[in-house]
């Protein structure tokens, strides 16, 4: 029997430390835990660890089960939200102590505990809504595009001053992205999108447009992103700011500013700005504003502002 308990607290020693639950809210000497389908057991305790540092910050000792969600004491130090768990060795004693007390104790304690874990539980919800996650997650989804793009090409004929036209225009876009989390604020998002960019104008004087005063430029582009966020808050509306850059690659294109030889690849700057708006704890509405620069050349600059929103999975 005694190697049979040793066996299952060694086992649930390990397989504690890796798992995904963490603390959600804090009120005075006692945290509430998403436990992530983690299983556990009024007595066992746990480290908190720091998830910026890894270090241990506290230790607790849970008191209620109930719907995926634990309140726990803090016996030691300082619960703070987001932390994770790991188990302590010492649960094990816990675990063995709340066995062996005597029958009349167990049932009084059980029977205190019974009417209790909902009214924790709303306490919590009342002091923190617990609808949404405070913490980031690793997360995917699809997004929708609509852009306002401008260019500034440089038109020259034989007779003609050269003329800089500025063309405008818009263009709708598509496509997917996969999010991972770096640390408590930071991410990293990958996507890749289908995506029109159009601009047309027209030249005072200058037929160098296909010999025409009409100058227009219409590109497909599959691109690929890669954009760092920094979260400003992670409330229900969780703002961010960022920064990254873009490969874009031509897969259609008619242009009479342009010499359509030359459209072939792009590299490009990103500067951004958005939110997530959390639906509840497993779905959000991406959202963001977003400045796209080309590298400017001797013939052309161009620029997009890019109007993005969709819906996600964390």
């Amino acid at each position: 029997m005694k190697n049979t308990l040793l066996a299952f607290f060694i086992s649930l020693l390990f397989a504690l430390p890796a798992m995904a639950a963490n603390v959600t809210a804090v009120k005075g000497s006692k945290v509430m835990v998403d436990l992530q389908g983690a299983e556990v057991q009024p007595g066992d305790e746990f480290f908190l660890i720091n998830p910026a540092t890894g270090k241990k910050s506290a230790i607790v000792r849970v008191k209620q089960v109930k719907n995926g969600r634990a309140v726990a004491d803090v016996v030691q130090g300082r619960g703070s939200v987001g932390a994770g768990l790991q188990a302590k060795a010492s649960s094990a004693k816990s675990a063995k102590a709340a066995k062996t007390a005597s029958p009349t104790a167990a049932h009084e304690e059980a029977l205190a505990k019974a009417s209790s874990p909902d009214e924790e539980a709303a306490a919590f919800d009342r002091a923190r809504d617990m609808s949404f996650l405070r913490t980031l997650r690793n997360s995917y989804g699809l997004l929708g595009q609509y852009a306002m793009n401008s260019m500034t090409p440089t038109i020259t004929d034989p007779i003609n001053p050269t003329e800089k036209p500025a063309l405008k225009g818009s263009g709708l876009g598509a496509g997917g992205f996969y999010e991972w989390v770096l640390t408590r604020n930071i991410t990293v998002r990958t996507s890749g999108m289908l995506e029109q960019f159009n601009v047309s104008g027209k030249t005072e004087r200058n037929v160098g447009c296909n010999s025409t005063t009409n100058c227009s430029a219409n590109i497909t582009y599959l691109s690929g992103y890669a954009l760092a966020k920094y979260y400003i808050t992670t409330n229900q509306i969780r703002t961010w700011a960022g920064v990254g850059g873009g490969f874009l690659i031509a897969m259609s294109k008619s242009a009479t500013a342009l010499d359509e030889n030359q459209i072939a690849t792009n590299q490009v700057l990103n500067l951004a700005i958005g939110g997530d708006y959390q639906l509840n704890r497993k779905n959000y509405v991406p959202f963001s504003v977003e400045y796209i620069y080309f590298p400017p050349s001797d013939t052309v600059t161009a620029s997009s502002i890019l109007f993005k929103v969709g819906y996600a999975w964390q």
